[in-house]
C-alpha cells in the first residue's frame, strides 16, 4: 500500500533520496548494565501488604490536611473512573478497535497503517525499556501448541505455508510470476524488468523504502497481497522457475538486493552464511530496519518464497544473524518480536526452528549475565534436507547426461 512516509519517528533518508549522513551512533556498543532495585530512602518503611499506614498522632491541623487529601483522592479516583467508562464506550466503536499484532503482520505485506502509529512509539521508548523487553521475550519450543484445540489465525497461516498451501485453488492460465522472473515482463505499479530492477534498483535505498509493488513481484507467494497487479504463486510456476536455472538464479539475486538495503550482504551462497556490510555502510541501514517496522511484514514475505524454490538453507543463517544484531550487539532490539513470532516460524525443518530457539536462549542468558558470548559461539545447526545443496533441475540433468553420452 503506497503511502507518504514522512511521518516516520527516525528518517535516514532527505528529499534528495540519499542517506543522511549522520554522526549519530546506532544503539549498541556499549555496556549494558542490568536494572537494579530501588531501594529506600533512609527512615521509610515499606507498608505491609493489605494494611492502611497508621495515622500520625497528631493535631488537628494534620487531620484536616488529611481529610482534605482523601477527598481530593476520592474525587480524582471518580473523575479517571468516568474518563475509563467513556474510552470504554467510544472503543466499542468497530471503527476505532486496534488491530492486533498478529492480524496486522499478516494483513499484508506493506499495510502501513498500524506501523506508522508504531513508528511513532518508538521515539517514546527508551533504551532500558527496550532491553527489558528484550529480555522478557521467551523463545520456547512452542510447535507442540500446533495440535491445540484451538490456534490463532497467524498459527493457521504459517501451517498453511508449511504444508504447500494444500487447499489454494489453482489456476492453470496465470503465468505473470513466471514471466517476470524469465525477464519477459515488467512489474506493476512503477516497476520494471526483473533484470533493471536488480542492475539500477541495487543500492537505491530511498526508492526501495518507499515504493510499495515490487516486493509482492520479487518474492511471490501462494497467497494474496494488497498489490492487486501481482497475481498469487501458482503450483506450476514454482515448477517452471525451478527448472529455469536463470530464473532461479534471480531470485538468489533478489535475495541479496534486499540484504544490502538492511544492511547486510551474502557470504556463501552454498551455507547461507551473511555479515554487515563493510566498513560503517550498514549504520543508517541498520537504523532504517529498527525503526521501519513494514519492512518486518517484507522479511517475512521474503522467508516464505525462499522457502518456495530451493533456497530453504538461506533462513537459518539470517536469523541467526539477527539474534545476534538484536540481542548481543542491540543494533536490531526492535526486530526481535517479529523474528520470534513469524520469522523463526517460516523454518519447515521442526529441529531447525528448536536450534535456533535454543540459540536465542543462549544469547539472552549471556545478555543477563552481563557479558557476550565467544565470538565462536554459534547456533548448532541440525543435518537436514534443508542444508543440502539445491537441486539441479531436469532440464540440466538431462542435458549433462546427453552431453556424457
Amino acid at each position: 500500500m503506497d503511502h507518504d512516509d514522512s511521518c516516520n519517528a527516525v528518517q535516514c533518508i532527505d528529499g534528495s533520496g540519499k542517506d543522511i549522513k549522520s554522526s549519530e551512533k546506532i544503539p549498541g556498543g556499549e555496556k549494558q548494565n542490568l536494572p537494579e532495585e530501588p531501594t529506600l530512602s533512609e527512615g521509610s518503611t515499606k507498608p505491609k501488604m493489605g494494611c492502611a499506614p497508621s495515622k500520625p498522632k497528631s493535631a488537628k491541623k494534620q487531620k484536616t490536611t488529611e481529610e482534605e487529601s482523601t477527598t481530593k483522592e476520592k474525587t480524582g479516583n471518580a473523575q479517571q473512573i468516568n474518563k475509563e467508562q467513556n474510552k470504554s464506550k467510544t472503543n466499542t466503536n468497530p471503527t476505532n478497535r486496534q488491530i492486533s499484532n498478529a492480524s496486522a503482520h499478516y494483513m499484508s505485506d506493506d499495510d502501513d497503517n498500524e506501523n506508522n502509529s508504531n513508528n511513532k512509539s518508538f521515539a517514546r521508548i527508551t533504551r532500558s525499556s527496550l532491553f527489558s523487553s528484550k529480555l522478557s521475550i521467551r523463545f520456547d519450543d512452542s510447535d507442540e501448541e500446533e495440535n491445540s484445540s484451538y490456534t490463532s489465525w497467524a498459527q493457521r497461516d504459517i501451517a498453511e505455508y508449511r504444508n504447500g498451501y494444500p487447499d489454494v485453488r489453482q489456476y492453470p492460465q496465470i503465468k505473470d510470476n513466471y514471466k517476470f522472473y524469465a525477464n519477459k515482463m515488467p512489474s506493476f505499479p512503477h516497476g520494471d524488468y526483473i533484470d533493471n530492477i536488480h542492475d539500477k534498483w541495487f543500492g537505491d535505498y530511498h526508492r526501495l523504502e518507499i515504493h510499495h509493488g515490487y516486493i509482492q513481484w520479487l518474492f511471490p507467494l501462494q497467497e494474496k497481497g494488497l498489490n492487486f497487479s501481482a497475481e498469487p504463486l501458482q503450483k506450476h510456476e514454482i515448477e517452471l522457475i525451478k527448472n529455469d536455472m536463470k530464473a532461479l538464479k534471480r531470485i538468489l539475486t533478489s535475495y541479496i538486493l534486499m540484504l544490502d538495503f538492511y544492511g547486510f550482504e551474502l557470504v556463501n551462497e552454498k551455507t547461507g552464511e551473511i555479515r554487515r556490510l563493510p566498513n560503517d555502510n550498514y549504520k543508517s541501514r541498520f537504523r532504517n530496519l529498527n525503526t521501519s517496522s513494514h519492512n518486518y511484514l517484507r522479511i517475512t514475505r521474503i522467508l516464505k518464497c525462499l522457502g518456495e524454490f530451493d533456497y530453504e538453507h538461506l533462513k537459518f543463517p539470517f536469523l541467526e544473524q539477527i539474534l545476534r544484531e538484536s540481542i548481543t550487539e542491540n543494533t536490531l532490539p526492535n526486530c526481535l518480536r517479529s523474528c520470534k513470532d513469524y520469522w523463526i516460524e517460516t523454518l519447515k525443518s521442526r529441529d531447525e526452528r528448536r536450534a535456533i530457539r535454543l540459540y536465542a536462549r543462549e544469547l539472552i542468558d549471556y545478555q543477563k549475565k552481563g557479558i557476550k558470548p565467544p565470538q565462536s559461539h554459534c547456533a548448532v545447526r541440525p543435518t537436514t534436507s534443508a542444508t543440502k545443496k539445491p537441486k539441479q533441475s531436469p532440464s540440466k540433468t538431462m542435458k549433462q547426461r546427453n552431453d556424457s553420452d
